[in-house]
């Protein structure tokens, strides 16, 4: 897991207006969570936390924060806990930082990749579905993967490859259930063919014919 650094500056307005401002002036609020110190309110700068994310490969970077306080400068470890960004332009809004001990196990969240190419595909045009595509562990910090790896290349039609099947990686315990699928072959979709329009049948016409005895009897 690679280290990055980042520094930010306390502040010391809170409130929605503050925040407005904040933004207006290429920073975004934040809080620091956990420590002696207590939370601390803090004011960044997104393009730094943006590069600082990149660089270290995700959310589960592990940032060594500058914090300038009344003239002194404190240095915490600390971890991402939560970001809010735009919906739409992506932009960051508000950052959530959690101050962490490296000698301490943590709980967080690892994306799963797949790797290989499954046969049930390539050669028999099954259709892949990566169900899960994180799950939880808990390690210590400094042993947080990029992220798990999930064998696909023997899957074929009808295959499943399971948490249990994930590849291990010691000091790392994964906390969901091993039986959950991770990712399935299932068979192609098959075309529906189009319905054949039947002309409706015309009605029959019954017509009766009135024998020479009929109409002598009418008569």
């Amino acid at each position: 897991m690679e280290w990055v650094e980042l520094a930010a500056k306390e502040r010391r307005v809170f409130g929605k207006e503050a925040c407005k401002k904040l933004r207006v002036n290429n920073e975004i609020p934040g809080i620091l969570y956990g420590g002696e110190e207590g939370n601390i309110l803090l004011a960044l700068n997104p393009v730094d936390l943006r590069k600082a994310l990149e660089k270290g490969g995700g959310e589960n970077v592990i940032i060594d924060l500058t914090v300038h306080r009344d003239g002194e400068k404190l240095v915490r470890t600390v971890m991402i806990k939560d970001i809010q960004s735009h919906p739409t332009k992506g932009e960051y809004l508000h950052a959530d930082l959690l101050r962490i001990s490296m000698e301490k196990m943590i709980r967080v969240d690892v994306p799963i990749t797949l790797y290989g190419e499954a046969p049930g595909v390539k050669m028999k045009g099954g259709i892949l579905d990566h169900v899960l595509r994180e799950v939880e562990v808990e390690c210590l910090p400094a042993a947080i993967p990029e992220a798990l790896v999930a064998d696909i290349s023997s899957l074929d039609i009808g295959d499943s490859v399971h948490v249990r099947d994930l590849k291990a990686i010691e000091g790392v315990k994964i906390l969901v259930n091993s039986e959950m699928v991770v990712a399935s072959v299932s068979h192609p979709e098959k075309e529906e063919e189009a319905p054949v329009e039947v002309a409706p049948a015309e009605p029959e016409v019954v017509t009766r014919k009135e024998t020479k005895e009929g109409k002598e009897e009418k008569e």
